[in-house]
């Protein structure tokens, strides 16, 4: 339950900012018993584009070190099997 609350709360904040930023615009078309509202939102573009970054190299060495073992002895088996 509350994570619902918390979706929708932040459903209404992104809605604000939206608004606030300019990205939606609001304007109302009809002052009557129903309203009527007009929408105006913006362009959103999307695309890739290719450029040089500076990525981190892993390297992968083998080294000998200690590590814990554990070993498991039945005892209650028969002598033999």
């Amino acid at each position: 339950m509350r994570a619902l609350l918390l979706l929708v709360a932040l459903a209404i904040l992104v809605g604000i900012v939206l608004v606030f930023t300019g990205v939606v615009s609001l304007q109302q078309t009809q002052q009557a018993q129903a309203p009527k509202f007009e929408m105006k939102v913006k362009d959103v573009n999307v695309g890739t584009t290719t450029t040089n970054v500076q990525v981190p190299a892993v390297e992968m060495k083998t080294k000998q070190v200690e590590v814990p073992s554990i070993s498991v002895t039945d005892h209650n088996q028969a002598a033999g099997q």
